[in-house]
């Protein structure tokens, strides 16, 4: 396919003016949109890729659920599937896509892509304010060099019709919503992805958006239901609760009904559970950063390669290529200070963290299911002291996998505060 970084759609936007004597102005700052509806919330569909057949699912449903939005309410997709046909942008309105633009052919895992998408979204249906959907595969902070180049241990977004292959990082996510969104900070990024509540990625988006909602751990399949997602838009102080509630209770019947199709060890055995989901609140994560150094300065000795933290009574979200990772960063703390320093840092977790819904169990994949036989302690027994933000703790399990996770930690800005490098990482 050819490729192009720019969208044709926006080529006749004009970001330079002549004056009178017909000299460029230099560097021209466009005027900001004025804003005439509520919200605007892009849902960015990155299916081009092996879920490309369930974004046609997703796409029905959002076309159901738009028919109860009103005219202030601005639902755009951006949407890249593996077929013949090019990506486009639409609004989707009263049951149907309006105002439909096919774009070239460009991979979504690009953040140039992805920052454009952004600023047609905002410049073409300007709000009061802005979300955003990440429709897709994710791998949480997994980072390597800051580029599209494929990387078996990536963030978002995995592109299949270019060679090789391409994710985005999460630095880079972060650079093109600033660009995109012309510095304005997004009401919240809603990741309908696996593994993008970490708290490495929500530290990293801190300043770009007011809250990331989502998971540590694996989304299944079918993803969000679309087919009602008013509270997207709705815009009272506690809509995260709304949108984590509705995803909850659409698990619990999709774990009920579909027992061959999602499970945990054994067929049925999700009946009753549903997704670990969290939001975050941005605006505490450098308190909680600072008081999260703190804490693990009262145990140095156990952070270093030599060290003894103690990960067995811990619930771990996620694997990578074998081993367990993003792991509960409430429960771990927890297991490994002391109760007056721990309930110290406690106070800063919590504003951080102002809503959560765990899961003692959840969908995994099958790839997985191994490394949970053989080394995962009991979820229903231990899950009562978790919070289900996940953090990642460097070990010398991690030093076999190239580039060793635990230096690619480091490349994260959670890291400026944290600083592994100090015990030895």
């Amino acid at each position: 396919m050819k490729l192009s970084r720019l969208f044709l759609s926006l080529l006749a936007i004009s970001f330079a003016a002549c004056g009178n004597n017909d000299m460029p102005v230099p560097n021209p700052v466009p005027e900001p949109p004025v804003a005439s509806s509520e919200r605007t919330v892009l849902v960015y569909v990155a299916a081009d890729n092996n879920l490309s057949d369930f974004s046609v699912y997703d796409l029905q449903e959002m076309k159901e659920g738009s028919k109860g939005l009103n005219d202030n309410q601005n639902l755009i997709v951006y949407v890249d599937k593996d077929d013949d046909n090019n990506p486009y942008f639409a609004r989707v309105k009263d049951g149907k896509f309006v105002d439909s633009t096919s774009v070239s052919e460009t991979p979504t895992s690009d953040p140039a892509v992805f920052e454009e998408a952004l600023r047609y979204a905002r410049e073409k249906y300007p709000a009061k304010s802005y979300g955003l959907v990440l429709w897709g595969h994710a791998t949480g902070w997994l980072i390597r060099n800051d580029s599209i180049t494929y990387a078996r241990n990536r963030a978002y977004a995995i592109d299949q019709s270019v060679s090789p292959i391409s994710w985005m990082n999460i630095p880079s996510m972060a650079r093109a919503i600033k660009n995109g969104m012309n510095g304005e900070k997004l009401a919240f990024i809603f990741g309908d992805c696996c593994t993008l509540c970490t708290v490495e990625v929500a530290y990293e988006l801190r300043n770009v958006t007011d809250y990331v909602i989502g998971s540590p751990a694996e989304i299944p399949d079918h993803g969000a239901n679309y087919s009602n997602f008013s509270n997207l838009f709705d815009t009272s102080s506690t809509f995260y609760k709304k949108i984590i509630d509705q995803y909850w209770d659409e698990y619990i019947e999709q774990f009920k009904n579909n027992i061959y199709r999602y499970y945990f060890l054994d067929f049925g055995d999700l009946a009753g559970y549903s997704q670990p989901l969290i939001a975050v609140r941005t605006s505490e994560l450098d308190n909680l950063a600072a008081a999260t150094a703190k804490l693990l300065n009262t145990i140095t000795d156990k952070l270093k390669p030599t060290g003894t933290l103690d990960v067995s009574n811990v619930i771990f979200y996620a694997v990578n290529n074998g081993l367990m990772n993003n792991y509960d960063m409430y429960k771990m703390l927890k297991e490994n200070t002391d109760e007056a320093d721990f309930n110290e840092w406690v106070p800063a977790f919590e504003k951080a963290v102002p809503y959560y819904r765990l899961s003692p169990r959840w969908f995994v994949s099958k790839s997985t299911l191994p490394v949970f036989k053989k080394n995962m302690p009991s979820f229903d027994e231990i899950s009562s002291d978790c919070r289900v933000l996940s953090m990642f703790f460097p070990g010398n399990q991690y030093n076999n996998i190239s580039p060793s996770l635990n230096t690619t930690i480091q490349n994260l800005q959670w890291n400026g505060p944290i600083g592994w490098q100090q015990y030895g990482w």
